[in-house]
Protein backbone atom coordinates (compact mmCIF):
# COMPACT_ATOMS: atom_id res chain seq x y z
CA UNK A 1 0.00 0.00 0.00
CA UNK A 2 0.85 3.62 -0.59
CA UNK A 3 0.23 7.02 1.19
CA UNK A 4 -2.98 9.11 -0.07
CA UNK A 5 -0.30 12.07 -0.76
CA UNK A 6 2.12 9.16 -2.87
CA UNK A 7 -0.94 8.03 -4.61
CA UNK A 8 -2.10 11.69 -5.83
CA UNK A 9 1.66 12.77 -6.75
CA UNK A 10 1.53 9.25 -8.93
CA UNK A 11 -1.59 10.47 -10.58
CA UNK A 12 -0.62 13.48 -11.77
CA UNK A 13 2.75 13.17 -12.87
CA UNK A 14 1.50 11.21 -16.28
CA UNK A 15 -1.65 14.68 -16.50
CA UNK A 16 -0.89 17.94 -18.04
CA UNK A 17 -3.25 20.11 -19.16
CA UNK A 18 -5.74 19.44 -22.19
CA UNK A 19 -6.19 22.03 -25.60
CA UNK A 20 -7.61 25.68 -25.42
CA UNK A 21 -10.55 26.28 -26.60
CA UNK A 22 -12.61 29.83 -27.00
CA UNK A 23 -16.09 30.48 -25.42
CA UNK A 24 -18.37 33.16 -25.18
CA UNK A 25 -18.63 34.96 -21.41
CA UNK A 26 -21.92 33.34 -21.04
CA UNK A 27 -20.75 30.35 -21.12
CA UNK A 28 -17.07 30.94 -19.00
CA UNK A 29 -18.55 30.34 -15.85
CA UNK A 30 -16.27 27.78 -14.05
CA UNK A 31 -13.98 27.15 -17.08
CA UNK A 32 -10.62 27.71 -16.15
CA UNK A 33 -8.46 30.61 -18.02
CA UNK A 34 -5.72 28.86 -19.84
CA UNK A 35 -3.43 31.95 -19.68
CA UNK A 36 -2.92 35.45 -17.80
CA UNK A 37 -5.59 38.36 -19.43
CA UNK A 38 -3.99 41.52 -19.95
CA UNK A 39 -5.97 44.60 -19.79
CA UNK A 40 -6.23 46.84 -22.56
CA UNK A 41 -6.90 50.09 -20.92
CA UNK A 42 -6.75 51.62 -17.69
CA UNK A 43 -9.50 50.89 -15.45
CA UNK A 44 -11.08 53.55 -14.29
CA UNK A 45 -9.96 54.91 -17.57
CA UNK A 46 -10.07 58.43 -16.23
CA UNK A 47 -9.97 60.26 -12.78
CA UNK A 48 -13.53 60.40 -11.69
CA UNK A 49 -16.36 61.45 -9.28
CA UNK A 50 -17.15 58.70 -6.19
CA UNK A 51 -20.12 60.92 -5.39
CA UNK A 52 -22.57 63.11 -6.53
CA UNK A 53 -21.69 66.74 -5.56
CA UNK A 54 -18.89 69.33 -6.69
CA UNK A 55 -15.09 69.58 -7.92
CA UNK A 56 -13.88 72.24 -6.11
CA UNK A 57 -9.95 73.43 -5.87
CA UNK A 58 -8.26 72.83 -2.57
CA UNK A 59 -6.78 76.29 -2.14
CA UNK A 60 -10.43 77.55 -2.18
CA UNK A 61 -11.20 75.17 0.39
CA UNK A 62 -8.48 74.23 2.75
CA UNK A 63 -8.67 77.44 4.88
CA UNK A 64 -12.15 76.20 5.93
CA UNK A 65 -10.63 72.46 6.22
CA UNK A 66 -8.07 73.34 8.46
CA UNK A 67 -10.77 75.79 10.50
CA UNK A 68 -13.42 72.80 11.15
CA UNK A 69 -11.18 70.27 10.81
CA UNK A 70 -13.38 68.55 7.92
CA UNK A 71 -13.58 64.74 7.38
CA UNK A 72 -16.05 62.45 6.62
CA UNK A 73 -17.29 61.51 9.39
CA UNK A 74 -18.79 65.16 10.46
CA UNK A 75 -21.53 66.86 9.57
CA UNK A 76 -22.38 70.50 7.65
CA UNK A 77 -21.92 73.28 10.86
CA UNK A 78 -22.94 76.59 11.00
CA UNK A 79 -19.90 78.10 9.54
CA UNK A 80 -20.64 80.85 6.97
CA UNK A 81 -18.59 78.17 4.81
CA UNK A 82 -16.97 79.02 1.14
CA UNK A 83 -18.90 80.26 -1.48
CA UNK A 84 -17.90 78.69 -5.15
CA UNK A 85 -19.15 79.81 -8.93
CA UNK A 86 -20.80 76.86 -10.15
CA UNK A 87 -19.20 77.18 -13.53
CA UNK A 88 -20.04 73.81 -15.24
CA UNK A 89 -21.32 70.36 -14.76
CA UNK A 90 -20.18 66.82 -15.65
CA UNK A 91 -22.15 63.64 -15.83
CA UNK A 92 -21.33 60.20 -15.84
CA UNK A 93 -20.53 59.91 -19.63
CA UNK A 94 -19.56 63.00 -20.22
CA UNK A 95 -16.37 65.00 -20.72
CA UNK A 96 -15.12 68.33 -20.17
CA UNK A 97 -11.63 70.09 -21.07
CA UNK A 98 -12.66 72.96 -19.21
CA UNK A 99 -10.77 73.64 -16.47
CA UNK A 100 -11.68 74.68 -12.38
CA UNK A 101 -10.72 77.82 -11.72
CA UNK A 102 -9.87 79.28 -8.64
CA UNK A 103 -13.37 80.16 -7.00
CA UNK A 104 -14.88 78.43 -9.14
CA UNK A 105 -16.68 74.64 -8.52
CA UNK A 106 -17.76 71.88 -11.18
CA UNK A 107 -21.17 70.15 -10.79
CA UNK A 108 -20.49 66.06 -11.08
CA UNK A 109 -22.30 63.17 -10.68
CA UNK A 110 -21.19 59.89 -9.52
CA UNK A 111 -18.95 58.65 -12.07
CA UNK A 112 -18.27 61.32 -14.29
CA UNK A 113 -15.17 62.14 -15.51
CA UNK A 114 -13.50 65.25 -13.63
CA UNK A 115 -12.72 68.65 -15.43
CA UNK A 116 -8.86 69.64 -15.92
CA UNK A 117 -7.86 71.27 -12.34
CA UNK A 118 -5.21 71.10 -9.93
CA UNK A 119 -5.41 69.58 -6.68
CA UNK A 120 -8.84 68.73 -7.08
CA UNK A 121 -10.98 67.24 -4.52
CA UNK A 122 -15.30 66.23 -4.63
CA UNK A 123 -17.34 67.99 -2.16
CA UNK A 124 -20.30 65.92 -0.79
CA UNK A 125 -23.80 67.67 -2.67
CA UNK A 126 -24.80 66.46 0.95
CA UNK A 127 -22.32 68.87 2.42
CA UNK A 128 -23.59 72.37 0.23
CA UNK A 129 -25.98 74.51 -0.23
CA UNK A 130 -27.06 75.29 -3.67
CA UNK A 131 -28.04 78.03 -5.23
CA UNK A 132 -28.57 78.85 -9.04
CA UNK A 133 -25.18 79.47 -10.05
CA UNK A 134 -23.77 78.93 -6.82
CA UNK A 135 -22.86 76.92 -4.24
CA UNK A 136 -21.95 77.39 -0.44
CA UNK A 137 -19.50 74.44 0.74
CA UNK A 138 -19.56 73.92 4.48
CA UNK A 139 -18.26 70.76 4.66
CA UNK A 140 -15.51 69.23 2.91
CA UNK A 141 -12.45 66.44 3.04
CA UNK A 142 -9.46 66.28 4.27
CA UNK A 143 -7.25 66.72 1.17
CA UNK A 144 -7.23 66.56 -2.62
CA UNK A 145 -8.04 63.47 -4.03
CA UNK A 146 -11.22 63.23 -1.24
CA UNK A 147 -13.84 61.54 -3.26
CA UNK A 148 -11.90 61.20 -6.48
CA UNK A 149 -11.30 57.55 -7.93
CA UNK A 150 -8.15 57.77 -9.62
CA UNK A 151 -7.30 56.64 -13.32
CA UNK A 152 -5.77 53.14 -13.11
CA UNK A 153 -6.64 52.55 -9.29
CA UNK A 154 -8.47 49.22 -10.47
CA UNK A 155 -6.69 48.08 -13.22
CA UNK A 156 -3.66 49.21 -14.93
CA UNK A 157 -2.70 49.57 -18.65
CA UNK A 158 -1.03 46.28 -19.76
CA UNK A 159 -1.39 44.58 -16.57
CA UNK A 160 -2.60 40.99 -15.85
CA UNK A 161 -5.51 41.18 -14.03
CA UNK A 162 -6.74 37.63 -14.05
CA UNK A 163 -3.98 35.04 -13.93
CA UNK A 164 -3.65 31.64 -15.87
CA UNK A 165 -5.20 28.49 -13.83
CA UNK A 166 -7.95 30.65 -11.90
CA UNK A 167 -11.33 29.19 -12.02
CA UNK A 168 -13.81 32.02 -13.17
CA UNK A 169 -16.34 33.30 -11.14
CA UNK A 170 -19.32 35.60 -11.87
CA UNK A 171 -17.02 38.91 -10.43
CA UNK A 172 -14.57 37.35 -12.92
CA UNK A 173 -16.62 37.38 -15.86
CA UNK A 174 -17.70 40.94 -15.16
CA UNK A 175 -14.10 42.16 -14.81
CA UNK A 176 -13.78 40.87 -18.24
CA UNK A 177 -17.09 42.41 -19.41
CA UNK A 178 -15.72 45.92 -18.06
CA UNK A 179 -12.37 45.52 -20.51
CA UNK A 180 -14.56 44.90 -23.32
CA UNK A 181 -13.94 41.61 -23.46
CA UNK A 182 -16.72 39.18 -25.14
CA UNK A 183 -14.85 35.82 -25.28
CA UNK A 184 -12.24 33.64 -23.22
CA UNK A 185 -9.58 31.36 -23.83
CA UNK A 186 -9.76 28.34 -21.69
CA UNK A 187 -9.09 25.04 -21.06
CA UNK A 188 -11.43 21.79 -22.77
CA UNK A 189 -13.38 20.73 -20.11
CA UNK A 190 -12.26 16.87 -20.04
CA UNK A 191 -14.89 14.01 -20.61
CA UNK A 192 -15.28 11.34 -18.48
CA UNK A 193 -16.05 7.77 -19.07
CA UNK A 194 -18.42 5.93 -16.18
CA UNK A 195 -18.31 2.29 -16.64
CA UNK A 196 -20.32 0.72 -13.76
CA UNK A 197 -19.44 -3.14 -13.08
CA UNK A 198 -21.36 -5.98 -11.74
CA UNK A 199 -24.40 -8.13 -12.13
CA UNK A 200 -26.64 -6.85 -8.86
CA UNK A 201 -26.44 -3.44 -10.33
CA UNK A 202 -29.30 -1.69 -12.36
CA UNK A 203 -30.30 1.71 -13.34
CA UNK A 204 -32.69 3.32 -11.56
CA UNK A 205 -36.25 2.49 -13.11
CA UNK A 206 -35.53 -1.12 -13.78
CA UNK A 207 -37.07 -3.92 -12.19
CA UNK A 208 -34.89 -5.39 -9.09
CA UNK A 209 -34.17 -9.01 -9.15
CA UNK A 210 -33.95 -10.26 -5.54
CA UNK A 211 -30.71 -9.49 -3.78
CA UNK A 212 -30.49 -6.45 -6.45
CA UNK A 213 -29.48 -2.93 -6.02
CA UNK A 214 -30.21 -0.01 -8.24
CA UNK A 215 -27.39 1.67 -9.54
CA UNK A 216 -26.48 5.31 -6.94
CA UNK A 217 -22.80 5.42 -7.69
CA UNK A 218 -23.38 6.84 -11.37
CA UNK A 219 -25.59 9.54 -10.35
CA UNK A 220 -23.30 10.44 -7.64
CA UNK A 221 -19.90 10.35 -9.78
CA UNK A 222 -21.88 12.20 -12.79
CA UNK A 223 -22.47 15.34 -10.42
CA UNK A 224 -19.22 15.18 -9.30
CA UNK A 225 -17.47 15.29 -12.64
CA UNK A 226 -19.85 18.35 -13.31
CA UNK A 227 -18.66 19.82 -10.13
CA UNK A 228 -15.17 19.41 -11.10
CA UNK A 229 -15.41 21.13 -14.46
CA UNK A 230 -16.13 18.18 -16.40
CA UNK A 231 -18.27 16.10 -18.65
CA UNK A 232 -19.42 13.24 -17.51
CA UNK A 233 -20.84 10.65 -20.32
CA UNK A 234 -22.05 7.28 -18.73
CA UNK A 235 -20.66 3.96 -20.50
CA UNK A 236 -23.36 1.74 -18.87
CA UNK A 237 -23.33 -1.34 -16.89
CA UNK A 238 -20.57 -4.34 -17.52
CA UNK A 239 -21.65 -7.48 -16.30
CA UNK A 240 -19.39 -10.09 -14.35
CA UNK A 241 -17.42 -11.10 -16.86
CA UNK A 242 -14.56 -10.74 -19.28
CA UNK A 243 -16.72 -10.59 -22.33
CA UNK A 244 -18.89 -7.77 -20.60
CA UNK A 245 -15.96 -5.80 -19.32
CA UNK A 246 -14.19 -6.08 -22.92
CA UNK A 247 -17.66 -4.39 -24.60
CA UNK A 248 -18.22 -2.20 -21.95
CA UNK A 249 -14.62 -0.80 -21.68
CA UNK A 250 -14.28 -0.69 -25.44
CA UNK A 251 -16.63 2.53 -25.61
CA UNK A 252 -14.14 4.96 -24.04
CA UNK A 253 -13.36 6.16 -27.29
CA UNK A 254 -13.36 10.27 -27.32
CA UNK A 255 -12.90 10.50 -23.58
CA UNK A 256 -9.86 11.94 -21.78
CA UNK A 257 -10.64 9.88 -18.52
CA UNK A 258 -12.03 6.86 -17.85
CA UNK A 259 -13.68 6.41 -14.20
CA UNK A 260 -15.02 2.38 -13.52
CA UNK A 261 -16.92 1.76 -10.23
CA UNK A 262 -15.88 -1.71 -8.42
CA UNK A 263 -14.34 -4.91 -9.01
CA UNK A 264 -11.19 -3.65 -8.25
CA UNK A 265 -11.17 -5.85 -5.11
CA UNK A 266 -10.45 -9.01 -4.50
CA UNK A 267 -13.73 -10.73 -4.72
CA UNK A 268 -14.00 -14.22 -6.86
CA UNK A 269 -15.63 -11.79 -9.56
CA UNK A 270 -13.55 -8.45 -9.61
CA UNK A 271 -12.12 -9.27 -13.23
CA UNK A 272 -11.54 -5.47 -14.14
CA UNK A 273 -8.11 -5.13 -13.39
CA UNK A 274 -7.78 -8.61 -15.46
CA UNK A 275 -9.27 -7.22 -18.69
CA UNK A 276 -7.64 -3.88 -17.95
CA UNK A 277 -3.68 -5.95 -18.57
CA UNK A 278 -5.88 -7.36 -21.73
CA UNK A 279 -6.42 -3.89 -23.16
CA UNK A 280 -2.69 -3.09 -22.51
CA UNK A 281 -3.65 -0.59 -19.78
CA UNK A 282 -0.52 -0.43 -17.22
CA UNK A 283 -1.71 -0.04 -13.24
CA UNK A 284 0.21 2.64 -11.25
CA UNK A 285 -0.78 1.65 -8.14
CA UNK A 286 -3.94 -0.71 -6.22
CA UNK A 287 -4.10 -0.21 -2.51
CA UNK A 288 -3.99 2.86 -1.04
CA UNK A 289 -3.63 3.14 2.97
CA UNK A 290 -6.84 4.80 3.36
CA UNK A 291 -10.47 4.37 4.74
CA UNK A 292 -12.76 4.63 3.21
CA UNK A 293 -11.25 3.83 0.00
CA UNK A 294 -8.24 1.26 0.32
CA UNK A 295 -8.90 -0.32 -3.55
CA UNK A 296 -8.52 1.84 -5.88
CA UNK A 297 -6.86 0.86 -9.32
CA UNK A 298 -5.35 3.68 -10.82
CA UNK A 299 -3.14 3.59 -14.02
CA UNK A 300 -4.11 4.24 -17.75
CA UNK A 301 -5.89 3.06 -20.65
CA UNK A 302 -5.62 3.13 -23.95
CA UNK A 303 -3.49 6.21 -23.41
CA UNK A 304 -6.00 8.17 -21.04
CA UNK A 305 -5.87 8.22 -17.16
CA UNK A 306 -7.85 5.55 -15.83
CA UNK A 307 -9.24 5.26 -11.76
CA UNK A 308 -11.18 2.16 -10.35
CA UNK A 309 -13.01 3.24 -7.82
CA UNK A 310 -14.62 0.95 -5.16
CA UNK A 311 -18.16 -0.17 -5.39
CA UNK A 312 -18.75 1.51 -1.90
CA UNK A 313 -20.70 4.33 -2.45
CA UNK A 314 -19.04 6.13 0.21
CA UNK A 315 -15.52 4.82 -0.65
CA UNK A 316 -16.30 5.71 -4.29
CA UNK A 317 -17.59 9.05 -3.83
CA UNK A 318 -14.72 9.65 -1.28
CA UNK A 319 -11.88 8.19 -3.32
CA UNK A 320 -13.10 10.59 -6.70
CA UNK A 321 -12.30 13.86 -4.62
CA UNK A 322 -9.08 12.82 -3.56
CA UNK A 323 -7.91 11.24 -6.86
CA UNK A 324 -10.33 12.14 -9.77
CA UNK A 325 -11.12 15.37 -9.08
CA UNK A 326 -7.16 16.73 -8.59
CA UNK A 327 -6.75 14.83 -11.94
CA UNK A 328 -9.34 16.50 -13.33
CA UNK A 329 -8.44 19.54 -12.19
CA UNK A 330 -5.32 19.38 -13.30
CA UNK A 331 -6.46 18.61 -16.77
CA UNK A 332 -8.19 21.84 -16.74
CA UNK A 333 -4.96 23.66 -16.16
CA UNK A 334 -6.57 25.07 -13.16
CA UNK A 335 -4.26 26.65 -9.85
CA UNK A 336 -6.60 25.02 -7.23
CA UNK A 337 -6.55 21.04 -6.96
CA UNK A 338 -7.64 20.45 -3.96
CA UNK A 339 -10.28 20.78 -1.84
CA UNK A 340 -9.78 23.75 0.82
CA UNK A 341 -8.64 22.54 4.75
CA UNK A 342 -9.38 24.04 7.55
CA UNK A 343 -8.60 23.15 11.49
CA UNK A 344 -11.53 22.39 13.51
CA UNK A 345 -11.66 21.07 17.32
CA UNK A 346 -13.77 18.08 17.49
CA UNK A 347 -16.80 17.38 19.60
CA UNK A 348 -16.61 13.43 19.21
CA UNK A 349 -13.90 10.96 20.14
CA UNK A 350 -12.98 9.92 17.22
CA UNK A 351 -11.41 6.11 16.95
CA UNK A 352 -9.82 4.56 14.14
CA UNK A 353 -7.60 1.92 13.31
CA UNK A 354 -3.48 2.39 12.88
CA UNK A 355 -2.03 2.22 9.16
CA UNK A 356 -4.70 4.06 7.23
CA UNK A 357 -5.67 7.66 7.01
CA UNK A 358 -9.18 8.04 7.53
CA UNK A 359 -11.35 10.39 6.45
CA UNK A 360 -14.19 10.42 8.35
CA UNK A 361 -17.93 12.21 7.46
CA UNK A 362 -18.32 15.54 9.50
CA UNK A 363 -20.44 18.51 10.36
CA UNK A 364 -18.42 21.53 10.45
CA UNK A 365 -20.19 24.38 12.39
CA UNK A 366 -19.05 27.50 14.32
CA UNK A 367 -18.26 27.57 17.84
CA UNK A 368 -16.94 30.25 20.55
CA UNK A 369 -13.23 29.44 19.74
CA UNK A 370 -13.32 29.25 16.20
CA UNK A 371 -14.81 25.91 14.20
CA UNK A 372 -15.93 22.73 15.58
CA UNK A 373 -17.04 19.75 13.65
CA UNK A 374 -18.49 16.14 14.74
CA UNK A 375 -19.32 13.21 13.03
CA UNK A 376 -22.28 12.18 11.64
CA UNK A 377 -22.40 8.77 13.31
CA UNK A 378 -22.01 5.56 12.12
CA UNK A 379 -18.83 5.61 9.28
CA UNK A 380 -19.79 2.31 7.27
CA UNK A 381 -18.70 2.63 3.46
CA UNK A 382 -21.81 1.97 3.00
CA UNK A 383 -23.80 4.45 4.91
CA UNK A 384 -24.83 6.71 1.99
CA UNK A 385 -26.58 9.33 4.11
CA UNK A 386 -23.78 9.95 6.33
CA UNK A 387 -22.00 11.43 3.00
CA UNK A 388 -25.63 13.48 2.37
CA UNK A 389 -25.43 15.26 5.70
CA UNK A 390 -21.66 15.96 5.98
CA UNK A 391 -20.31 19.00 4.91
CA UNK A 392 -16.37 17.83 5.44
CA UNK A 393 -14.31 14.87 6.06
CA UNK A 394 -12.37 14.62 8.90
CA UNK A 395 -8.80 13.33 8.64
CA UNK A 396 -6.78 11.45 11.08
CA UNK A 397 -4.09 10.51 10.88
CA UNK A 398 -2.14 6.61 10.00
CA UNK A 399 -0.10 6.99 13.91
CA UNK A 400 -3.07 7.75 15.99
CA UNK A 401 -6.38 5.65 16.75
CA UNK A 402 -7.94 7.75 19.14
CA UNK A 403 -8.66 11.39 18.99
CA UNK A 404 -9.91 12.67 22.28
CA UNK A 405 -13.38 14.82 22.58
CA UNK A 406 -11.29 18.53 22.67
CA UNK A 407 -8.77 17.89 20.13
CA UNK A 408 -7.16 20.20 17.30
CA UNK A 409 -8.16 18.44 13.99
CA UNK A 410 -7.78 18.83 10.14
CA UNK A 411 -11.00 19.01 8.23
CA UNK A 412 -11.67 18.85 4.48
CA UNK A 413 -14.38 21.11 3.36
CA UNK A 414 -16.43 19.29 0.51
CA UNK A 415 -17.69 20.87 -2.73
CA UNK A 416 -20.91 21.36 -1.28
CA UNK A 417 -19.94 22.70 2.48
CA UNK A 418 -20.95 26.42 1.36
CA UNK A 419 -24.76 25.45 0.17
CA UNK A 420 -25.81 28.33 2.34
CA UNK A 421 -27.47 29.06 5.90
CA UNK A 422 -31.25 30.05 6.57
CA UNK A 423 -29.63 33.46 8.84
CA UNK A 424 -27.31 36.06 7.58
CA UNK A 425 -24.69 35.32 10.53
CA UNK A 426 -22.66 38.51 9.50
CA UNK A 427 -22.33 39.76 13.14
CA UNK A 428 -19.75 38.54 16.08
CA UNK A 429 -21.86 36.62 18.90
Amino acid sequence: MISLEDAQQHILAGIGPLSVERVFLDEALGRVLAADVLAVRAQPPADNSAMDGYAVRWADVSALASELGCGDDLHPTEHAGVRLTVAQAVQAGGWSDRPVGPGEAARIMTGAPLPPGDDLLVVMREWTDEGDDSVLIRQCGHGPGAHIRRAGEDIQEGEAYLLGGRTLQAPDLALLASQGVTQVDVRRAPIVGIVSTGDEVHDPGTPLPPGHIWNSNVSGLKALVREAGGIPRYLGIARDSHESLREVFGRIGGCDALVSIGGVSVGDFDFVKDVLEELGGEQTFWKVAMRPGKPNACGTVAGIPYFGLPGNPVSSMVSFLQYVRPALRRMQGSADLYLPTVDAVTTDELRTRKGFLFLLRGVLSRGEGGYVVSTTGAQGSGIMRSLSLANCLVAVPEDVDVVPAGARVRVQLLPWSHAGQPDPGLRLP
